[in-house]
């Protein structure tokens, strides 16, 4: 009895250990080695229903800054939006829409600010005046605008200035200089040395020319007069 007990014990304590090891196994698979960066994203207006228009314009980046600009209407001509200025990056997100007409009524400049996952709209004009209009503001878009039908049923939506953005720091555009160039004189110009007169350096070897009176190699030498020949009536003088 004694040696069965201690066989079960045996049995289940290895069972144990063996559950226990598959489990830190499982958890351990289960826990990503590194959270992915979160992707930035803007954009400028779109619209569903009866005049669909999609995201205009539109940026995403999870690292370096990206912009786009433009302008987007529907093609029944229930909306425009005009400049529309949208950037994106790690931790940073911003869409502005310059002037915002739905249904021949202006309701102003419209803007949406993301930094570090915090996001922040404000707007210049006000909701119009308008029995098939809805307008609202904030809430996940800059303003949200719906056209309403018979009945009061929506049959267009308009949705402006929406962002999202993560936590991070955009990565620097452009690398600052290490230090200033060496300027190199022109070739044949003289240089100066520290304190001193400028030294002019020779373009070319100097010609030699041979001194007069000297047999140039490949010409004739010169011949030596001949002595005085005396003539009658004139007699040399020696002494």
């Amino acid at each position: 009895m004694v040696r069965t007990s201690r066989t079960v014990l045996a049995g289940i304590g290895a069972g144990g250990a063996l559950i226990a090891s598959a489990t830190a196994l499982v958890l351990t698979a289960g826990a990503p080695a590194d959270a992915a960066a979160t992707t930035s994203t803007a954009y400028g207006v779109s619209a569903s229903g009866v005049d669909p228009v999609g995201a205009t314009p539109s940026v995403s980046s999870n690292g370096a800054v990206k912009t786009a600009s433009g302008a987007a209407a529907g093609k029944a001509g229930t909306f425009s939006a005009t400049g529309i200025t949208v950037r994106a990056g790690a931790g940073i997100a911003e869409a502005t829409v310059g002037n915002l007409t739905v249904g021949g009524k202006s309701i102003g400049s419209v803007s949406a600010k993301c930094s570090n996952g915090k996001t922040t709209y404000s707007h210049s004009g006000s909701a119009p005046a308008a029995s098939n209009l809805k307008v609202s503001f904030g809430g996940g878009a800059g303003a949200t605008v719906q056209i309403t039908g018979a009945g009061g049923k929506a049959v267009e939506t308009i949705t402006v200035a929406v962002v999202k953005c993560g936590t991070g720091t955009p990565p620097p555009t452009s690398q600052p200089p290490t230090g200033q160039p060496t300027q190199q004189p022109p070739t044949g110009q003289p240089t100066q040395p520290p304190g001193g007169q400028p030294t002019h350096q020779p373009s070319g070897k100097p010609s030699k020319q041979p001194p007069t009176g000297t047999h140039r190699p490949g010409s004739t030498p010169d011949k030596p007069a001949p002595p005085p020949v005396p003539r009658d009536g004139h007699h040399p003088v020696t002494g």
